[in-house]
């Protein structure tokens, strides 16, 4: 129950929607209450004094009863209804915003289906489960609690007949009821497995069609489709079976309320009229039975979105701002590792006793085999991750007590996996600096090496680009990304393996760019070309989360360690490519 505790949170400010809603549907459950029994009471005349006046009157006061439930009924949906999609779109809100300060770490954990499916479709069950259920449940129990003290006052011993009848219907159909609840949950989790199929073949396509393997992700897709389709057929089976049994048993209770009433009328102790107002509002009882079936079956089903959603809502910032941080000013770029540790899940050390001081200016080439810590270490920077124990300092300042956006707009940052929102390339440039003029934007893309293959697309600047790049080479997309950089001018700048995907002569073209980008700045290059490291000042060597060698190029070559082992390697892999 602490999770719908919580979500009335996000619903007290809607508290007047709700007053109006709950009046609306006291109003609309009045006239369709009223209406049985003056139609009772009115048959009951005509049977005496067979009057068309009173037919013609009969046929008024119920339209003008369906009319006014109508009317209210409108409100009920409307009002409730906007309750429900304000409700959507303020725990998307949050969920998005929460997502944005989410650690890395965490957003790889989860990954990118598992939230899209927490912030569209878990939020969505919210409404369609719990909001709209809640408003039917309040309208069956106000319907519900009207009936049954109408037909008490009618007739008492149809009614207690009826009451042993209603409770047979709903139990014969309620386990019915809790087998489609537990279908339907196991399509909602299936339908995150769906989403993610098809977010990895688009994100793919490149690899997908590369090595041919088009048939073999239609037939996971296939394979997973079909488990979903089954899924869905046997709820559908269940409900097949559930919608006529319930059928069969109201037309059992109504048969058997029948053969007591007409006995009751031919001893005289109830009125044709108030029988067939009797046997109205036994027919309007099971709808609302149902409802409140329906609605608390379906609450199971809301709590575990609840859950999926307050998970992340409840995550904290790994990464959080000091309480009045400082706002750091113009850096240098002198940057010093302080006994740094750091571990993703509390076992294992990612990065030990790191201890590194780099002068502003300096190239620092980070290298090492994959998993030795490298991009753990340049992460740590701009506070993408924080470490588990000691500290990183700029230019004197520990990164922990300044703000984070004094501190990552200091710093360029530009990773292997190239990020092009869908929009044109003059928005993409400009992204992290949207007040810039489109000059600013020309000098940027020109450093980058961009504006030539710029001005030979369609609309130049204002050309639209797709998501993740489509319609440019990854070299140039990535020469766009360190434009977005240039823009910033940051002082300090960090490379993630940002020339590994490239070809040679796109290669080219971006290490001008970052020759550019890097003049007079302070760097950390992450890199395992010899072409790249080579050029770096001093280069650090990692190995199993520990700087192992440290030096120039050179000097690492004579001392004949790990780094000469690396060279050594690749030298061998391009002479073999070369044959």
């Amino acid at each position: 129950m602490k999770y719908l505790k919580r979500l009335f949170e996000f619903l007290k400010p809607y508290a007047i929607y709700f007053i109006i809603g709950f009046f609306c549907i006291i109003v609309g459950n009045g006239a369709q209450l009223y209406a049985p029994k003056f139609l009772g009471e009115l048959l009951d005349q005509l049977s005496h004094i067979r009057d068309l006046n009173v037919l013609n009157r009969l046929a008024f006061i119920i339209i003008l009863l369906l009319f006014t439930r109508s009317i209210f009924l409108y409100g009920q949906i409307y009002i409730f209804s906007f309750i429900g999609h304000r409700l959507v779109a303020d725990l998307r809100e949050k969920l998005f915003e929460k997502i944005q300060y989410l650690s890395l770490d965490y957003l790889n954990r989860w990954g990118s289906s598992d939230l899209i499916a927490r912030t569209l479709q878990d939020t969505q069950l919210i409404q369609t489960s719990f909001l709209s259920g809640i408003a039917d449940l309040f309208y069956a129990i106000v319907l519900l609690s009207g009936v049954l003290v109408i037909i008490f006052i009618t007739d008492w011993q149809l009614a207690l007949a009826t009451l042993i009848v209603i409770p047979l219907f709903v139990f014969s159909i309620s386990g019915i009821g809790r087998e489609i609840q537990k279908w339907s949950m196991s399509v909602q989790k299936k339908v995150a497995d769906l989403t993610k199929l098809i977010q990895e073949s688009i994100k793919g396509a490149r690899i997908v069609r590369g090595f041919s393997q088009e048939e073999k992700e239609i037939e996971r897709f296939k394979k997973e489709n079909e488990k979903n389709f089954f899924r869905n057929l046997k709820i559908a089976r269940l409900t097949a079976f559930q919608i006529p049994l319930a059928s069969f048993l109201s037309a059992l209770a109504l048969v058997f309320i029948l053969w007591l009433g007409t006995r009751k009328i031919a001893r005289g102790e109830i009125t044709m009229g108030s029988f067939v107002a009797f046997l109205t509002y036994v027919g309007m009882a099971l709808d609302p039975t149902q409802t409140i079936l329906r609605v608390f079956s379906g609450l199971r089903q809301t709590y575990a979105a609840l859950e999926r959603i307050f998970e992340i809502l409840d995550k904290g910032k790994e990464v959080e701002e000091v309480k009045n941080p400082i706002v750091l000013p113009p850096i240098k770029g002198f940057v010093e590792f302080k006994n740094v540790y750091f571990t993703y899940d509390g076992k294992s050390w990612v990065l030990k006793n790191i201890n590194l001081k780099v002068n502003p200016g300096e190239k620092i080439a980070i290298v090492g085999s994959s998993g030795a810590g490298k991009s753990s270490l340049v992460n740590i920077i701009p506070r993408f991750i924080d470490p588990t124990q000691g500290e990183v300092r700029i230019d004197g300042y520990n990164i922990k007590e300044v703000s984070l956006k004094s501190l990552r707009s200091q710093i360029g940052f530009v990773p292997q996996e190239t990020i092009i929102f869908y929009g044109t390339v003059k928005d993409n440039i400009s992204y992290g600096n949207p007040n810039v003029t489109l000059d600013e934007i020309i000098e940027a893309a020109k450093i980058a090496r961009a504006h030539d293959f710029i001005m030979n697309l369609p609309n130049g600047y204002d050309t639209v680009i797709g998501e993740g790049g489509v319609g440019i080479s990854g070299g140039q997309a990535q020469r766009i990304a360190i434009a977005r950089v240039v823009l910033l001018k940051p002082r300090l700048i960090i490379l993630d393996e940002a020339t590994s995907a490239l070809d040679s002569e796109s290669e080219a073209y971006v290490q001008e760019a970052l020759k550019d980008l890097m003049e007079g700045k302070t760097a950390f290059i992450v890199a395992h070309r010899l072409s790249t490291i080579r050029k770096a000042d001093r280069i650090i060597v990692l190995e199993n989360g520990e700087i192992v060698e440290e030096g120039t190029h050179e000097d690492l070559l004579k001392k004949g360690g790990i780094y000469a082992r690396i060279i050594k390697w690749q030298l061998e892999e391009s002479n073999i490519g070369d044959e």
